[in-house]
Parts: C-alpha cells; structure tokens; sequence
C-alpha cells in the first residue's frame, strides 16, 4: 500500500521480480533438499504477488469507473454550457437588432430636427424674426 493507503499499482521491475520468483521457485525445488519447505516459502511468496496484482487490478478498475464518471460530469457541464452560449448568443443578435433599429430611429429624428432647425429657426413664438 501507498502512503495514502491506496493500493499503488506495481511497477515493471515488481512484477518482473514476481516472476522471477515464480521461476526460481522451480528451479530451487528441483534442486535442493527440502524442496518442500522451499517450495511452500515460494508459495507463500507468489500468494503475496498475486494479492499484489489482484488489489492493484481492483483499484485500477475502480480508477477507471471515477474517470467515467468525471468525463460523463465534465460532457453534462460542457452540453449545458453549449446551451447557455446558444441562448446568449441569440439573445446578443437581437440586442444588436434593436440597437440597429434604434440608431436608425436616432438618425431619422436628427434629421427631422436639422430639417426643422433650417427651415423653421426664423420663427419664434409664431411670429418672424430677422
């Protein structure tokens, strides 16, 4: 175990050395005496590499299921910020239409009053000045 007190997967150097056990166990057991004992010890050993493997496979499964989960949260998020950008961009387009059409209404009544600046500025009070 890590010091997180996960399960750490083991390296290659630790499974390299787990089947170097594995085969030294045979070899050692045909020849020695006590091959038995030997054998049990190595046993023993490989038991220990095995629950190794098995409990880094059940953690690297479990990895593997969260990460699922994380990606299917982040899609949910990234669809519903598609969605909002789409509102906010069609919300933006007619802002902009109606600033259009405000500008040119704008425009049209400053035009109205140059007009009436230019052709009427002579009277005051209903009667003509010069």
């Amino acid at each position: 175990m890590s010091e997180s007190g996960k399960v750490s997967l083991p390296t290659p150097e630790r499974i390299e050395e787990i089947k170097q056990t594995a085969d030294d166990s045979w070899f050692a057991a045909d020849n020695s005496r006590g091959a038995e004992a030997h054998l049990r010890g190595e046993v023993f050993a490989l038991c220990e590499g095995m629950n190794e493997l098995l409990a880094a496979l059940k953690e690297s499964e479990q990895q593997v299921k969260d990460l699922k989960e994380d990606k299917r949260k982040i899609l949910a998020v990234h669809d519903e910020q598609c969605a909002r950008s789409s509102e906010y961009y069609n919300e933006l387009i007619f802002v902009k239409g109606k600033s259009s059409e405000a500008q040119q209404t704008i425009a049209r009544q400053q035009k109205k009053i140059e007009w009436f600046e230019n052709n009427h500025m002579g009277f005051v009070d209903g009667e003509a000045q010069s």
